[in-house]
């Protein structure tokens, strides 16, 4: 309910701004007017198109996620990045159709005035909302059943972002948990469950038991299986998972689905869009730098200019990566596939400069263009190394569960070359796990200045 209010809401504050832009941008003394005051019904006519682009923006950037609608810092941040998103989608359609050429000015000021709008719109939904709750909704009476550090926390948070009003009746659980959660009234051993249900009229039962002592679970559900109250389980196997933890069914089965992929198909497919988009325009703009390079580089040693290594991606596919050849053709005939280290006298005069600049990379964005990689994500390693590293780094091949990228976060902090595989796991999964277009926006920008030349590259 709250999050519907919140999209209407949002739809009618980014209309209303964009009217009042006008007002403010040409019937105002604020701002000078230059070139005549252009024709009303061609602003008025985008207002609502435009609401509904940034709906679907915030949408994407995870803004309307329930654990985000609470207002506070995430909240403001995730508002920001849908309106700059919002804004820059706006100014692109405009400027690729050449539909109609609306002012720079306005634009601006929209951008800033609807960004403040929306927070301070969602300041008041989040104070209205609280008096409402407070005054017209009923508590909801929870009992909590089981022990252990993941039934504290849930007890904990609930506390602080309870979307609802929530009294809380009190614990069941072992006799030998009694002072756990000791704000928490303990009501007995799990003999009294059946009796405080139907005592105290239980809005919900809340169970949940460590994993090393899942016995109880049965018991539980069976007492309760002929009363009224909603059971939520909390089973304590998240720790299991690095990415999104599901509860589902499939065919009318309950699943708990671990390790899914937090990036959906619908952020696949802005991912794909941005790829597409950068390498295409990097490769048009570039392309004189490719016939220098790949002309010096057949003057460097005998061979083809291209060099095409094979390379784990995602979902675990092989690939053919592209790179400018930076060393003697065969050059590891005799040692096979060999890790690269400092110092290494396998490159090229040449060849050595490419790689401390990272120019040898620059073949693989007609690997973003084929879709074999994307412009950002973990960089793609040797199907040798990685049934090496599969075994030995905890959770390395959870990095395979998107597209291998030409730069990354972990390349940016540094975390290239000859340098802890456990760090840079940490880095591809926290990418993974806080995926954004922002993010692969800013990973880009610090590549600029961070990811070309480095110490690491060798």
């Amino acid at each position: 309910m709250y999050q519907v209010v919140i999209k209407c809401t949002d739809c009618l504050v980014v209309a209303g701004v964009w009217w009042a832009t006008w007002i403010l941008r040409f019937n105002s003394d604020f701002f000078p007017i230059i070139h005549g005051i252009p024709d009303w019904e061609i602003y008025r006519r985008i207002a609502f198109p435009l609401a509904a682009i940034f709906c679907a923006v915030f949408h994407l950037v995870g803004s309307y996620r329930s654990d985000r609608l609470e207002f506070g810092f995430r909240a403001i941040n995730k508002v920001f990045q849908g309106t700059f998103l919002s804004t820059l989608v706006l100014v692109s359609y405009l400027y690729f159709t050449e539909l109609y050429r609306f002012s720079r000015i306005y634009l601006a000021i929209f951008f800033v005035v609807v960004f403040l709008a929306l927070v301070l719109e969602r300041f008041a939904l989040q104070l209205t909302w609280n008096i409402f709750r407070k005054k017209f909704l009923s508590p909801l009476k929870v009992l909590l059943v089981g022990y252990g550090e993941l039934l504290a926390f849930y007890y904990q948070q609930m506390k602080i972002m309870s979307p609802v009003p929530v009294q809380w009746l009190g614990r069941i659980g072992p006799v030998s948990s009694e002072s756990e959660i000791p704000e928490l009234r303990y009501l007995g051993a799990e003999s009294h469950l059946l009796e405080t249900v139907r005592t105290h009229r239980v809005g919900e039962v809340v169970v949940s038991y460590p994993s090393k002592d899942p016995g109880h679970y049965e018991s539980i559900l069976k007492t309760l299986s002929h009363e009224l109250a909603p059971i939520k389980l909390v089973p304590d196997f998240g720790k299991f998972s690095t990415f999104a933890y599901q509860a589902r069914q499939d065919m009318g089965i309950p699943v708990l689905a671990f390790n899914f992929p937090a990036m959906g198909n619908s952020d696949r497919a802005l991912k794909r869009c941005l790829d597409i988009a950068g390498a295409s325009l990097f490769l048009v703009i570039f392309f004189p730098l490719y016939l220098i390079l790949g002309f010096l580089v057949k003057l460097s040693s005998p061979g083809p200019m291209i060099f095409s290594q094979k390379r784990m991606g995602a979902d675990g596919k092989v690939f053919s990566m592209f790179k400018f050849r930076s060393m003697p053709v065969n050059a590891e005939q005799a040692t096979g596939a060999v890790w690269a280290q400092k110092n290494d006298s396998r490159p090229t005069p040449l060849g050595k400069f490419l790689r401390r600049t990272s120019l040898d990379e620059l073949p693989q964005f007609w690997n973003v263009l084929k879709g074999d990689m994307s412009l950002v994500g973990p960089r793609p390693e040797r199907p040798e190394f990685v049934d090496r590293f599969r075994d030995q780094v905890p959770k390395y091949m959870l990095r395979h569960q998107v597209k291998s990228g030409i730069t990354g976060w972990a390349q940016v902090n540094g975390w290239r070359g000859n340098t802890s595989l456990e760090e840079r796991i940490h880095h591809d999964l926290f990418y993974i796990t806080n995926w954004s277009l922002l993010f692969d926006l800013k990973i880009l920008i610090l590549t600029l200045f961070k990811g070309f030349i480095h110490p690491n590259a060798y």
